[in-house]
């Protein structure tokens, strides 16, 4: 596994992710706000999100 920093224009969401929790979006991003973050969101190597879509969400509301 590697660690880097993207933009979040750069990750892409999987498009079957069966949740949706957009309700959790503004709490994710005031988390990131004042933690930072504190588990990466997980791509394949297309850039596709395997795991982290409420943590992109709040990123890229901020981006």
């Amino acid at each position: 596994m590697k660690i880097e920093q993207r933009a979040p224009s750069a990750i892409t969401p999987y498009e079957k992710n069966p949740r949706d929790n957009d309700a959790a979006v503004d709490a994710v991003a005031e988390s990131i706000t004042r933690l930072g973050f504190r588990q990466p969101i997980v791509v394949d190597e297309a850039g596709v999100i395997v795991c982290g879509h409420t943590r992109w969400k709040a990123a890229r509301n901020s981006d």
